[in-house]
């Protein structure tokens, strides 16, 4: 059935001038192209989780006689698949095109789909940040936040943030709550976007404050404190100390500012005091 599938989905791909296909399934595929279609495996951790959400829809109503199968199909494969397959994709700095070709191939579900990954909020959201801070800079750091969301540090849940552009407006409002261990450093040192110093970013994560980025790239101190009151701020309520500083120093400056959660390893990106996109660490 899968051999089937497969075949299906190139020819969709082909007739769209696609050239790629995202696979969801408990099982690696251990092939890199098809057909001249490079096939990327989508996380199994992914397949596990759709699965138990379908399984506890499908225990919680009658599906096709209360809502209809459409609603499976809108709500969970249009919402879920489609934003999980595009973060993997920006993530990994696969491009984004208008179409995803996404072969499913699980117990409960099995299909051929194709979604637009430019209506996912992640796609959207990205393209606000981008507006004002690169789109590599945004992406080397979701890359870190996901990686401490995910796994933390030496086994501890870590939570942080980092405070990107409008550097100069972001440090008049901040002060430096210990030796900043960024400073003195070559440019070329503590760049974000450098792959070769993540590790060291992950490290400082652990310290209290926040990370502050300019608009190039260059980290210019971590464990900073903010410096800003989050009375004016309109968003939802029960958000921690952390979430409000940023939101408001988004609010204050035209920074952004991405915060990973201690408790729950939740990613928020705030943009003009507002939240624009909340990543769930369950599903990374």
């Amino acid at each position: 059935m899968f051999e089937f599938m497969l075949e299906k989905a190139a020819e969709m791909a082909e007739k769209l001038d696609e050239k790629k296909i995202f696979i969801i399934s408990r099982s690696f595929v251990e092939i890199e192209e098809f057909k001249g279609l490079k096939i990327y495996n989508i996380p199994k951790k992914y397949s596990t989780y759709l699965e138990s959400v379908l399984f506890s829809l499908e225990k919680e109503y009658d599906m096709d006689k209360i809502l209809g199968a459409d609603f499976i199909e809108k709500v969970i494969l249009t919402h879920h698949i489609s934003e999980f397959v595009t973060s993997v994709a920006y993530l990994k700095n696969i491009e984004i095109t208008d179409n995803f070709v996404i072969l499913v191939n699980l117990d409960t579900l099995q299909g051929i789909f194709l979604l637009n990954p430019k209506k996912s909020a992640i796609y959207r959201a990205v393209a606000e940040c981008t507006e004002r801070v690169s789109p590599e800079i945004i992406r080397a750091t979701l890359n870190i936040a996901v990686n401490l969301a995910t796994k933390g540090r030496e086994g501890r849940s870590i939570g942080t943030a980092f405070i990107i552009g409008d550097s100069k407006e972001v440090l008049k409002r901040s002060r430096q709550l210990i030796i900043n261990p960024f400073e003195g450093h070559p440019d070329e040192k503590r760049n974000i976007k450098d792959p070769n110093i993540w590790e060291t970013v992950k490290e400082f994560a652990q310290l209290d404050g926040v990370f502050v980025i300019d608009e190039r790239g260059k980290i210019l101190s971590a464990g900073r404190y903010l410096n800003v009151s989050a009375s004016d701020l309109k968003i939802k309520p029960g958000l921690g100390a952390r979430h409000m500083a940023c939101a408001a120093i988004s609010q204050e400056t035209e920074a952004i500012a991405i915060v990973v959660s201690e408790s729950g390893g939740d990613i928020t990106i705030f943009k003009d005091g507002k939240e624009i996109l909340k990543l769930s660490s369950i599903l990374y």
